[in-house]
C-alpha cells in the first residue's frame, strides 16, 4: 500500500474537474448487477433450490459455508498464493479435520460432504472417499466389508485406487502388474515385472495412502485370469514408511490439482494373503481353483469405473456452471467502448458475439447438470438390481457412462476455457478463479478413460444396436437410449422458419436424425473395411474409428438434449428457452444435417436465425440464470464472479494477499535490486 500523505487543496482543485468528467461517464458495477437482476422474468431463488436438490440441500450448503468461515482452514484469502507443499498439507489437513468432526458427531455426514464441496480444496482423501471405499463396497464380500469399512470410516487407513500404469491406462487387459498365487503359503506374490508396470497417477498415492485397491492380473496354477482387484497395504502404519518391496512416491508437478499427491508405485515380489482378493464376485480357494463371476455379471470389475464415470458426468455441469456464472456476471458489469463521446461504454454482455457465446453455455451447463442426475439415477437403479442378481442394464449403462463421460468432459473443458477468454485480460488472472477451475478440471478428459476410447465404447453399443435393427429387431426390443435407430424418421425435415426450430420436438428430431445418419454411415464404413462382416477390434475397427467417434458424439448430444427437455418439462423450471438455445447451437454447428439432405439451405439459415433470436430473448435473464445455480461467493472464490458486481474492488483486495506484497520493497530488493540500482545511482 502507498504511504499515507496529505494532498494540498490547490492540487485537488486542479484535478477535480477532470475527475468529475471521467466519473460521469463511469458506471457503478454494483448498480449494473442490481439492474440485471431487476429485469429477470422468473425467481432465480426458486430455480436455485431446484438445482441444489431441494430446500434441505440448499440450507445444507448455506450451513456448510457458515461452518467453514468459522474454521482456520476455511479462510480462502491466500488460496491462490500457496506453494505446492502448502496446498497439499492444507488440503489434507482440512479434509481430515472435516471427517474427524463428522466422526465425532459435531457435524452430520451431509454437512461434512457439503463442507468438502464448498471448501473446494482437493487433497489426499479424494480417492479414499471416491474410489477406495466404493471398490470395497462393490467388490468386497460381507466379511471384507465388515473388516475394512470401520477402518476406512475412522481414517485408521487411507486408501487410493491403483490401476493406471506408466505403459497402460484405458486398456485394462494390458495392465502388467501381476498377482501370482502361491498355494504353499496361501498368498499372492505381487510383482511389477517391467518398468511400464509401475502404477502412475493415482491421487493420494504419493505420500498419503497407507493402502491401495490394486488392479493386477490374477495368475493361479499357471493360468492368467485377467485383471482383478486386491486390497493391500503399502505403508507401515506406525512410521508411514513404505513396506519392504514397495517403492512409492509423488510424480511431481502437474498442470493443476497441485494439492493432490498423485503417485507412482511398484512392487518387488511382495506377498499378500489370499484374503486380499476382493471376492464378492470372483473367488479363489486355497488350492488355487478359480471361480469366475456369474455369467450375467462377467464385467463386475467395471462397476467401480461406471460409478466414477457417472460421477464425472454429474460433476461436469457443476464445473461448467461455475465458469459461466463467473463469466456472465463479469460480462454484465464490464463495460467497453462508448457508442459516442462522453457516453457510457456498453456492457460487454450486450455485444452480440459475447451473448451468443455465453448464453448457450449457460444452457449447456443446465443440460449437463440434468444429464448427470439422470445417469447417476441409472447407476443407482443398477446397484439395486445387482443386489437382486439382475444385470441386464449394464451394457447400456456402460455405453452411456463411457460416451457421456467423453462428451460432458469435452464440452465442460472447452466451455471453461471459452468463459476465460470472454473475460479478457482479467480472465488470465488466477484471482478470476477461471485458470484454476480449468487446470483443476481438464484432467477429466483423460482420467478414467481417454475420451476417444470412451466414445468408441459407446460406438460399440451403437453398432450392435444398428446390427440388431438390420436383423429385424423392433425399436421396443432395443435398449431405451438406442431405440432411435429403429425409428422411421423423416427423410427430410418439415420445419418451417425460425419459429419451427424453436420447438424442442423439432430439435430432438434433428439431433436424432444426425445420430442415426452417422451411426449407419459408420456401420457402412466398418462393414466395407471388413468384407461385409462386423468387427469390434483390429484393422477394420481402427480404420473406422473416426466415423465411429462422430456417431458416438452425435448420440451423446441427442441423449443430452433429450434428457434436458424431459427434465425441464417435468419440473416446469424457467429454462426451456435456454434449453432451446443450447440445442440450436449444436444443430447449427452440425453440417451433417445439410450433408444428409435432411434440411435445405433455407432451413439452415432459419436455424441460425432461431438461435440468434432465442439468445436475444433470454439475454435479460442472463444473470438470473447464473443465480439459478445457487452458488455462494465463497465457493466461487472469484473476483470477477462476485454476486454484488463489485469486481474491481475485489481484484485489488485479493491482490493484497500476494506474498510479493508482504513488504513494500519486495523480496528481490536485498537479493538483487539494492546492489544493482545502488551502483547505477552512484554512476549517475
Amino acid at each position: 500500500m502507498a504511504p499515507s500523505r496529505t494532498v494540498d487543496e490547490r492540487t485537488k482543485a486542479l484535478v477535480a474537474p477532470v475527475s468529475a468528467a471521467v466519473q460521469s461517464a463511469c458506471a457503478d458495477p454494483k448498480q449494473d448487477a442490481a439492474n440485471e437482476r431487476s429485469q429477470a422474468s422468473f425467481n432465480p431463488e426458486e430455480l436455485a433450490v431446484l438445482m441444489q436438490g431441494g430446500q434441505s440441500k440448499a440450507d445444507l450448503n448455506k450451513r456448510a459455508v457458515e461452518l467453514l468461515q468459522e474454521l482456520p482452514f476455511g479462510d480462502k484469502t491466500r488460496r491462490y498464493m500457496l506453494t505446492r507443499p502448502e496446498e497439499y498439507v492444507g488440503g489434507l489437513e482440512a479434509g481430515v479435520a472435516i471427517w474427524n468432526m463428522r466422526n465425532a458427531g459435531k457435524i452430520s455426514h451431509g454437512e461434512a460432504m457439503a463442507m468438502r464441496r464448498q471448501l473446494n480444496w482437493p487433497g489426499g482423501l479424494e480417492l479414499h472417499l471416491g474410489m477406495f471405499i466404493p471398490s470395497i463396497l462393490a467388490h468386497g464380500t460381507d466379511e471384507q466389508q465388515a473388516y475394512w469399512m470401520p477402518k476406512c470410516e475412522r481414517l485408521e487407513v487411507i486408501g487410493t485406487y491403483a490401476q493406471t500404469e506408466l505403459g497402460h491406462g484405458t486398456f485394462l487387459r494390458g495392465l502388467e502388474t501381476v498377482a501370482v498365487f502361491d498355494p504353499d503359503t496361501d498368498e499372492f506374490v505381487v510383482h511389477s515385472p517391467t518398468l511400464t508396470a509401475t502404477k502412475w497417477w493415482p491421487g493420494g498415492l504419493g505420500k498419503t495412502a497407507t493402502h491401495v485397491i490394486l488392479m493386477a492380473r490374477l495368475v493361479s496354477r499357471g493360468r492368467d485370469y485377467g485383471v482383478h482387484s486386491f486390497v493391500m497395504q503399502i505403508r507401515d502404519l506406525p512410521t508411514h514408511r513404505p513396506l519392504p518391496g514397495v517403492t512409492v512416491g509423488d510424480i511431481g508437478p502437474k498442470l493443476g490439482y497441485q494439492g493432490v499427491d498423485n503417485g507412482y508405485l511398484s512392487f518387488d515380489h511382495v506377498r499378500i494373503p489370499r484374503s486380499a482378493l476382493l471376492s464378492r464376485w470372483s473367488k479363489l480357494d486355497a488350492a488355487g481353483n478359480y471361480t469366475p463371476p456369474p455369467p450375467a455379471n462377467a464385467k463386475a470389475s467395471y462397476a467401480t469405473m461406471v460409478f466414477v464415470r457417472a460421477d464425472i458426468v454429474k460433476n461436469a455441469g457443476d464445473f461448467l456452471s461455475r465458469a459461466v456464472t463467473i463469466a456472465t456476471r463479469y460480462a454484465a458489469v464490464r463495460r467497453q467502448t462508448a457508442p459516442a463521446a462522453g457516453a457510457r461504454e456498453l456492457q460487454v454482455l450486450d455485444y452480440d458475439n459475447v451473448s451468443q457465446t455465453l448464453l448457450p453455455l449457460v444452457a449447456r451447463a443446465y443440460a449437463l447438470s440434468f444429464m448427470g442426475r439422470e445417469l447417476f439415477g441409472m447407476y443407482s437403479r443398477y446397484v439395486r438390481d445387482r443386489e437382486r442378481g439382475v444385470f441386464g442394464d449394464l451394457p447400456e449403462l456402460h455405453a452411456l457412462s463411457s460416451g457421456l463421460k467423453a462428451a460432458c468432459t469435452e464440452q465442460t473443458a472447452n466451455g471453461i476455457e471459452t468463459c476465460r477468454r470472454t473475460c479478457g485480460g482479467h480472465g488470465y488472472s488466477q484471482l478470476s478463479g477461471l485458470p484454476n477451475l480449468f487446470a483443476y478440471y481438464v484432467q477429466n478428459v483423460t482420467w478414467e478413460g481417454e475420451n476417444s476410447v470412451m466414445y468408441l465404447q459407446a460406438a460399440r453399443f451403437l453398432i450392435k444396436a444398428a446390427l440388431a435393427v438390420r436383423g429385424g429387431k423392433l425399436p421396443e426390443e432395443l435398449a431405451p437410449s438406442a431405440r432411435f435407430l429403429g425409428a422411421r424418421g423423416d427423410a427430410v425435415s418439415g420445419v418451417r422458419g425460425a419459429r419451427g426450430w424453436a420447438d424442442p420436438a423439432a430439435q430432438v428430431e434433428g439431433l436424432a436424425h444426425v445420430a442415426r445418419h452417422l451411426t449407419l454411415q459408420a456401420l457402412r464404413v466398418l462393414l466395407a473395411a471388413n468384407g461385409g462382416q462386423p468387427a469390434f477390434e483390429g484393422a477394420a475397427w481402427n480404420g473406422s474409428s473416426v466415423d465411429l467417434i462422430r456417431a458416438a458424439r452425435a448420440f451423446c448430444m441427442l441423449e443430452l438434449h433429450r434428457t434436458f427437455v424431459a427434465a425441464v418439462e417435468e419440473c416446469a423450471a424457467q429454462g426451456l428457452s435456454a434449453a432451446t438455445a443450447d440445442a440450436l447451437r449444436a444443430l447449427e454447428a452440425n453440417g451433417d444435417l445439410l450433408e444428409s439432405g435432411f434440411i435445405t439451405q433455407e432451413q439452415a439459415a432459419a436455424l441460425r436465425d432461431a438461435k440468434r433470436q432465442l439468445v436475444r430473448e433470454v439475454r435479460p435473464d442472463a444473470v438470473a440464470y447464473t443465480d439459478g445455480f445457487g452458488y455462494d461467493d465463497y465457493l466461487l472464490n472469484s473476483a470477477l464472479g462476485r454476486k454484488d458486481g463489485d469486481v474491481y474492488r475485489a481484484l485489488l483486495d485479493m491482490a493484497q494477499a500476494s506474498p510479493l506484497n508482504d513488504s513494500e520493497e519486495g523480496p528481490a530488493w536485498d537479493a538483487v535490486l539494492k546492489a544493482q540500482l545502488g551502483s547505477t545511482k552512484a554512476k549517475l
